[in-house]
């Protein structure tokens, strides 16, 4: 009789082992999930601030470019022969 108790205890706990061991990988698989959303949107944002980073340069560059200031130059007449 005491082998019969001592295999329903050990069937009993390779149960509650398998139970526990299912709702870590289901907490693991969440936290996964959460970790990759946060990191897809963190980069959505910094690909956003890029672009916008990007585009500001452009356009000041642009705007740099169409109207360039140059200074007159002067000669002077004294140049070394």
């Amino acid at each position: 009789m005491a082998e019969q108790e001592s295999a329903a205890v050990r069937n009993a706990n390779k149960l509650f082992r398998k139970e526990e061991q299912a709702r870590q990988g289901a907490a693991a698989w969440k936290e996964y999930v959460e970790q990759e959303d946060a990191t897809r949107l963190k980069t959505a944002r910094l690909r956003a601030l890029r672009l916008a980073r990007d585009a500001a340069a452009a356009s000041t560059s642009a705007a740099s470019a169409a109207a360039p200031v140059r200074k007159p130059s002067v000669k002077s007449s004294s140049a070394k022969k």
